[in-house]
């Protein structure tokens, strides 16, 4: 029963569509749809706990304040990043059905303390620190740096009303960028393995105008403040490298000129489909050509509404045979679709 309810969720989440524009005869809509993780870990490892280890051990101590001071970064705007990072892993992997985080329960390790990876966990340890949780594995942030740089770039010239009167000025941009390193592994517990070891590099920009290039760099954010965003920003991104997520994608309808299909429009508007279904069904089989392969391209787009794929391919190449020229785009769009519901099948053990 639970699962039938969290399937019944995750059918309304995806039916939840939202109209933004209408022009040329055709609108697009947002739809809820799920992609799968960059890599397959083993449907066996379903209980996870967290861990950071970028606090360096007594042994690495005088190694992270040379780093820190030889390359001129702020150890403590390093530490409170990694702290972030954890957060941006927690808030995506907490928000989907592949794990069961362990109460958010976040293990304090120590490592290096720098850029370079320690060495792997033992076994026996890694089974200790998991035991308390029931975990199968252990997901651990293993290093954590951050480099930054601004970027002053050429003025534009921008025109501006005062007192009605327009006026022409210099605007300068000033960019704080934020490169974030982060490495990671997960441990497999009960197989004794690594399941993932890899560094990834993620930059964050934040940019802003001012009159001068002085009052530009002014407006920037602190560094602190640019290293926690980006640090939870990087959490975020491992979490959708090791689990599926639901992300927000653009489809096209067409909705104009004929009036059958200005009707279809208004009950996608307010979500019911099924009526705006019935509409595109018999239009489909319209003496005009154009009506009725627009109407196949809309019964293309309810089908995988509906989390149909093959039957949305089905409908969109009798599109694509009537003459509609995007119809071939969409087409392309659906296969991938495909691809990625089959890796999600094996991620999601459905």
């Amino acid at each position: 029963e639970e699962l039938q309810e969290k399937n019944k969720l995750k059918k309304l989440t995806y039916f939840l569509s939202l109209l933004i524009l209408s022009s040329c005869g055709t609108s697009t809509i947002m739809v809820n749809v799920q992609k799968p993780a960059d890599i397959t870990v083993s449907n066996n490892i379903k209980n996870i706990v967290l861990a950071n280890r970028t606090t360096p051990s007594k042994s690495n101590l005088a190694n992270n304040i040379i780093e820190g001071i030889t390359s001129g970064e702020n150890i403590g705007a390093d530490r409170n990043g990694a702290n972030y990072c954890m957060k941006g892993i927690i808030n995506l992997l907490s928000q989907n059905e592949r794990y069961n985080i362990s109460s958010n329960v976040e293990l304090d390790l120590k490592g290096t303390g720098t850029s370079q990876f320690p060495l792997p966990l033992s076994p026996k340890k890694i089974k200790k620190l998991s035991k308390p949780y029931n975990a199968d594995a252990i997901v651990v942030l293993e290093t954590f740096d951050s480099d930054s740089r601004v970027f002053e770039g050429k003025p534009i010239e921008k025109v501006k009303k005062v007192k009605g009167v327009k006026i022409k000025e210099l605007s300068y941009p000033a960019t704080l960028i934020i490169e974030i390193e982060s490495g990671w592994r997960i441990y497999d517990v009960e197989n004794e393995l690594i399941v993932d070891e890899n560094k990834f590099k993620e930059i964050k920009e934040f940019k802003v105008w001012g009159s001068s290039p002085k009052e530009a760099k002014m407006k920037l954010p602190s560094k602190n403040f640019a290293i926690k965003e980006a640090g939870f920003f990087a959490g975020e991104q491992y979490a959708q490298r090791i689990s599926p997520i639901w992300i927000t994608v653009n489809r096209t309808f067409y909705s104009g000129k004929d009036e059958s299909l200005k009707k279809a429009k208004e009950y996608v508007k307010i979500n019911e489909w099924e009526q705006a279904i019935k509409i595109w069904k018999n239009l489909s089989q319209s003496n005009d050509q154009k009506v009725s392969s627009q109407a196949c391209f809309n019964m293309a787009l309810a089908s995988e509404v509906n989390g149909s794929i093959d039957t949305a391919l089905s409908w969109a190449r009798k599109a694509l045979s009537k003459g509609d020229k995007r119809a071939s785009s969409y087409i392309n769009t659906l296969k991938r679709r495909k691809i990625d519901q089959i890796k999600l099948n094996n991620q999601l053990n459905n």
